[in-house]
């Protein structure tokens, strides 16, 4: 779909993405709405709290089997029209599966299983913000956001892929982007909205977290992402541009160029020796999904008829090819030839 280029449309589409990142408002009502990104996140923003005080970790069961994966849709509630009135803040795909994919969206999680029925993971219909999957087991899930009761779930975990949920760390605490370090499970970095502020870390698998110094960088995250073999690298996202931190969040670097066309989703592959990037630009002559193989320095164009703002992307872990897409719209996209062609998903 082509995109006008004009300043009021560029604006636009900021409140749009900040609408899906802060929850604020449904997406739509930022269209006719002035202000802006900063004002957006400035009100979702509660005043910092002391120190956050810390559950005792959840024992973890270690694995799950794919007859268990396979079968876990029988017990659910189908999801007729859930893109009705919702907006999603998180996707990924099944590590066994991978037409198996998970959506978390304001009104509760999602499953799209292998025949393409949508069903309601569990019977909590939280908002799930900052929600991701564990690395290395299938059926762990970890996110944060607000219970349909009001307040912040803190930081929590599930081992049944999203049934059952249960709070380990940083009680009152709403995470909004969460990155987990692919090659150390243990590595988390989180940036909260409310009940505390600025990038945390954790590196005992989320039982405590610390407030790194971030030094160089200012803007809220739309995303964040880690290099796939080192924990300590990782980037954010932010509508300054794409940011790089080589030690743990502490120290931070502007991408070159990424100013003029800043990132709004981003997903990182490890390809051979390199690291491959794909990520939603806002590039004024043809906004859409790119690739990147030089850290984000130049970008090869992919797919542009996203139908808008495409606000999460998933790569399937052990089948790098398979890429999914979600815009603004709550349209879901599949990728079967890393990136180069897409189809709409029922």
């Amino acid at each position: 779909m082509s995109q006008p280029d004009s300043k009021d449309h560029n604006m636009m589409k900021w409140m749009g993405i900040a609408m899906v990142a802060c929850c604020a408002l449904p997406i739509g009502v930022s269209f006719f709405l002035g202000g802006g990104l900063g004002v957006w996140f400035g009100r979702s923003i509660k005043p910092p709290t002391s120190n956050q005080s810390t559950n005792q970790p959840l024992s973890a069961n270690q694995s799950t089997n794919q007859s268990q994966l396979k079968a876990v849709n029988v017990s659910l509630e189908k999801a007729g029209n859930w893109q009705a009135n919702n907006h999603v803040h998180g996707l990924t795909v099944n590590r066994d599966n991978p037409n198996i994919i998970y959506v978390a969206s304001h009104n509760g999680l999602l499953q799209r299983s292998e025949t393409g029925e949508w069903f309601w993971m569990g019977k909590e219909r939280a908002d799930y913000m900052g929600f991701t999957a564990d690395p290395i087991n299938s059926a762990r899930f970890y996110s944060s956001g607000h219970p349909h009761t009001g307040g912040n779930l803190g930081f929590q975990i599930s081992e049944n892929q999203g049934q059952d949920w249960k709070q380990i760390s940083m009680p009152g605490v709403d995470f909004h982007a969460i990155a987990i370090a692919p090659s150390n499970s243990n590595v988390f970095y989180g940036w909260p909205a409310s009940g505390t502020q600025g990038l945390h870390t954790s590196t005992d698998g989320s039982k405590t977290w610390v407030k790194v110094r971030m030094t160089g960088l200012g803007d809220t995250p739309f995303d964040l992402a880690v290099e796939p073999r080192n924990p300590e690298h990782l980037f954010a996202t932010t509508r300054s541009g794409m940011y790089e931190s080589t030690n743990s969040g502490n120290d931070w670097t502007l991408v070159a160029n990424t100013q003029e066309a800043p990132i709004a989703s981003l997903v990182l592959q490890k390809e051979g020796n390199s690291t491959v990037m794909y990520g939603y630009r806002f590039l004024k002559s043809a906004p859409g999904v790119y690739r990147s193989s030089d850290g984000g320095k130049t970008w090869e164009k992919l797919w542009t008829e996203t139908n808008g703002v495409v606000v999460k992307l998933a790569i399937a872990p052990n089948t790098p090819h398979i890429l999914y897409a979600v815009n603004e719209n709550n349209t879901v996209f599949q990728s079967q030839n890393e990136g180069n062609s897409w189809k709409e998903l029922n």
